[in-house]
């Protein structure tokens, strides 16, 4: 099973696959220095397109319910490429003891050449709307500090900023919740 197909005005979010042009966007987006160093508990840069692809796989197996990795596509936008730019998520929160959490994240992550034209706050206003369709009625956004871009996207989705929190990936972030 791949995550459904959700449409914006001018986005497309789709299922990663393992082809070329995903594994290639992927690396160059996990890859490039502005963005793979506010990614996960130990940021590293993706080392070359075939852990790319692997990475997309393993994406691509994430499908339940209100959670997924979409990849996130331009065909609406004069000008943009229309190749994946990024990835828009909604996936369970890690808690940083290891118990079992029910927490849903909500995060994104694109490439600069995707940055300043709304790409990431109108791909995760639809991911709140797929979120709310199925139920879910809180999701989280962890970011590292001094993360303004993604701080901003938290901000214009309407999330309240609870502050910096220890308790989800075994690192500090500045933790953010929408109540859906």
């Amino acid at each position: 099973m791949t995550v459904p197909e959700l449409r914006t005005e001018r986005l497309l979010l789709r299922a990663w696959t393992g082809s070329d042009a995903d594994a290639e966007a992927t690396y160059a987006v996990l890859s490039h220095d502005e963005v793979w160093r506010w990614l996960g508990a130990d940021p590293k840069p993706c080392p070359d397109v075939e852990a790319a692809r692997r990475t997309c796989l393993r994406w691509a197996e994430i499908d339940s319910g209100p959670q997924g990795l979409w990849a996130i596509e331009t065909p609406g936008m004069d000008g943009v490429p229309v190749q994946p730019c990024g990835t828009a998520l909604v996936v369970t929160l890690p808690r940083s003891d290891g118990a079992p959490s029910d927490a849903l994240e909500i995060g994104w992550h694109l490439h600069p050449s995707a940055w300043g034209h709304g790409i990431a706050t109108e791909a995760a206003h639809r991911l709140v709307q797929h979120a709310r369709e199925h139920g879910v009625r809180r999701l989280h956004a962890v970011v590292y500090e001094g993360n303004a871009r993604s701080m901003a996207v938290c901000d214009r989705l309407g999330m309240t900023r609870l502050g910096p929190t220890d308790e989800w990936y075994g690192t500090t972030f500045v933790d953010h919740v929408l109540d859906l």
